[in-house]
């Protein structure tokens, strides 16, 4: 994990509601897997590694089962109607952006303006076995802008590692708040073998961050859990739903096509872009673009592990194609 990440762990965790004690929180939610994610544009497996666009980004998760009424941001994620297996978490996450050219100190004109994003979020993945469909929604809220910390983190792990200190973030995007709601829902398309299948997606964000839709297909290959019993969590194992397997192992591929309104990371702060130093302008972005992924993922009932590649087409004109690597960990609690 990456220097300075500490920093932004607790920066955000005084952001967030307090939990019930800890007697209480044991009788109240039973606790399930910790997710820590990690992006980077150096993990790629071709081993093009490059310090622009999106550099890298972190996420750590903590799911859960409730066994009470939902508090009142729960009441603001949606369940699947009847039997549904609801996996709820809370996560931390920072993402940072670069242009490619990060030993100057002057407007890259042309190229993606520094930005960080940190936030935390809410999430539910209601799963629907029965019926093999799932719907996820998410609320996320944090800030853009210097509050975020993406520069003291990058600086300090570039410090670390020897290599170039960006030198640019005096022209990142402006401080704002980010307000966003996701909603994915999901179901199986084709599954001719317990050991193959296609499940087809469509997705929405709106909020200050992103407003955007999107739709496609995400394949999977090998010995796996059902995918409607949250497989991608694969240390949780709901009871009573159907045959488990203690080792997973499996290869997927995703793709999506994503319909573009807005994107803060390029275009400013919802409410302070006019004062941003360099944004992108609006007739610049891209309306379009595809997203590639593809990885392993090797899981028993305690821990699980994944390594995927990442692909996005260009989000604005004249800019490129960004890579990069993903390494994630799950611990069953």
């Amino acid at each position: 994990m990456r220097k300075g990440c500490l920093k932004v762990i607790s920066f955000l965790l005084c952001c967030m509601p307090a939990l019930p004690a800890t007697k209480t929180y044991a009788q109240k939610n039973n606790l399930q897997v910790l997710g820590i994610s990690e992006d980077d544009d150096y993990l790629n497996f071709r081993g093009e590694g490059t310090d622009r666009g999106y550099s890298s980004g972190f996420e750590l998760q903590l799911f859960y089962t409730k066994q009470v009424k939902p508090n009142f941001l729960g009441t603001l994620l949606i369940p699947m109607s009847g039997e549904a297996d609801n996996l709820y978490s809370w996560g931390l996450t920072q993402h940072i952006y670069t242009p490619a050219n990060i030993k100057s100190k002057e407007i890259e004109h042309g190229d993606r303006p520094y930005a960080g994003i940190a936030y935390i979020s809410h999430a539910l993945v209601s799963s629907d076995r029965n019926k093999e469909q799932r719907l996820t929604t998410s609320l996320s809220i944090g800030t853009i802008g210097k509050y975020s910390m993406a520069r003291e983190i990058q600086t300090a792990y570039h410090q670390l590692v020897r290599y170039q200190v960006p030198e640019g973030w005096d022209n990142q995007i402006i401080t704002d708040i980010i307000i966003n709601y996701f909603v994915n829902y999901e179901r199986i398309l084709f599954k001719p073998d317990s050991r193959l299948e296609i499940i087809g997606h469509v997705q929405a964000n709106t909020g200050t961050l992103f407003n955007n839709l999107g739709a496609g297909l995400q394949f999977r290959c090998g010995l796996f859990n059902n995918y409607f019993s949250n497989y991608e969590h694969p240390t949780y194992c709901p009871k009573n739903n159907g045959p488990h397997r203690k080792v997973q192992f499996f290869f997927y591929m995703k793709t999506s096509g994503v319909a573009v309104m807005d994107n803060a990371t390029l275009q400013g702060g919802f409410f302070t872009h006019e004062l941003s130093p360099y944004t992108i302008t609006k007739d610049s972005v891209s309306r379009f673009y595809m997203e590639y992924e593809y990885g392993l993922v090797l899981a028993n009932s305690h821990f699980g592990i994944s390594a995927a590649e990442k692909l996005r087409t260009p989000e604005f004109k004249g800019s490129f194609a960004q890579q990069v690597g993903n390494i994630t960990l799950y611990i069953g609690l």
